[in-house]
């Protein structure tokens, strides 16, 4: 049953998972598990949506399609720019990753390069697992108010 009374709190979780069918993404299983303030966004929605629902010490595994993951994959979301417009677009080659500062959240987040020729590289500024059905193990260890 969702416990709306979480709302801003934090969990403490561990999790793991990805993209099913292939290699771990994300691994947070083992030490002190992590926190996460509960629908603030600051995970993929699905798991979010199971931080109002989880027993403390329950664990579980969540499928999350694209929906409730990373979207999914925006065609407009790759782009095509001169490499002089690049930083350090001289050197970049594909499956180069770059690092680019959203305008609206301010977050530094990786674009990929998937095509790379002598005067401009395509860049793809989706989340890497955009498009993709996600799979997590998660442990929802507390939930506490700081």
């Amino acid at each position: 049953m969702r416990d709306e009374t979480r709302l801003g709190k934090y969990a403490l979780i561990r999790y793991r998972g990805g993209a099913v069918g292939e290699e771990l993404a994300d691994d947070h299983w083992e030490g002190e598990p992590d926190r996460i303030r509960i629908g603030y966004g600051e995970v993929p929605n699905g798991i979010d949506d199971a931080l109002f629902e989880l027993e403390i010490g329950e664990r579980g595994t969540l499928i999350l399609p694209p929906a409730k993951a990373y979207g999914d994959h925006d065609p407009a979301g790759v782009q095509i720019k001169a490499r002089s417009e690049v930083p350090d677009g001289k050197d970049l080659e594909v499956g180069s990753i770059l690092g680019w500062r959203s305008p609206i959240t301010h977050e530094v987040l990786p674009v990929r390069v998937v095509e790379a020729y002598d005067d401009y590289v395509k860049l793809d500024y989706n989340h890497p697992l955009a498009g993709k059905t996600l799979e997590y193990q998660i442990e929802l260890v507390d939930v506490v108010d700081e």
